[in-house]
């Protein structure tokens, strides 16, 4: 796992230095995941790199957990992401609209710590603020589908199905 921080950290530094001229953004980002009796939070380490209109994102998540699901989960995953802005003003306030794919290793409770793979590709939409020319913030709606991967491991039905995900990330603009 510590591998996969540091080449996530890498790749978000050397994007960051190659693209000087365009924006870039390091932050962080709270996601609330909910559906089908499931119910949890997770935080995250962001970078956004913009080209234009299009930006593309990574993070580093953990999971929270959650009392009110019946599965109770922790761990660790990462996610990749697109956005297309749709505002004129590529320096400033947009809407936009995009897709990420969130990867998540979790271990449930009263279960082996034997890490469950569970992949969540979602679509988002949301609006995208700036203040003060150097600081964001980026609430957004998505919705995605868990798929499970690692049969056996995790505790109900409920850990596999569609998803309301809510997200609100905030950060410095470089």
């Amino acid at each position: 796992m510590q591998k996969l921080i540091q080449s996530i950290f890498a790749f978000l530094l050397i994007n960051g230095n190659s693209q000087a001229q365009n924006p870039f953004e390091l932050g962080a980002e709270y996601i609330r995941s909910s559906g089908k009796g499931y119910s949890t939070t997770k935080v995250a380490a962001r970078g956004e790199s913009f080209n234009n209109k299009n930006s593309f994102s990574a993070g580093i998540t953990y999971q929270l957990a959650s009392a009110k699901a019946y599965s109770v989960s922790t761990g660790f995953g990462m996610y990749v992401g697109y956005r297309h802005a749709f505002g004129t003003n590529t320096n400033g306030n947009n809407p936009f609209a995009g897709a990420r794919i969130l990867f998540s290793l979790e271990d449930f409770e009263g279960k082996t710590r034997q890490k469950s793979l569970l992949v969540t590709p979602m679509a988002e939409a949301g609006y995208h603020f700036i203040f003060a020319k150097r600081f964001y913030g980026a609430p957004s709606v998505g919705f995605g589908y868990t798929i499970e991967f690692s049969k056996g491991y995790n505790s109900l039905d409920e850990d596999v199905g569609k998803r309301f995900i809510p997200s609100l990330s905030a950060g410095y603009r470089f």
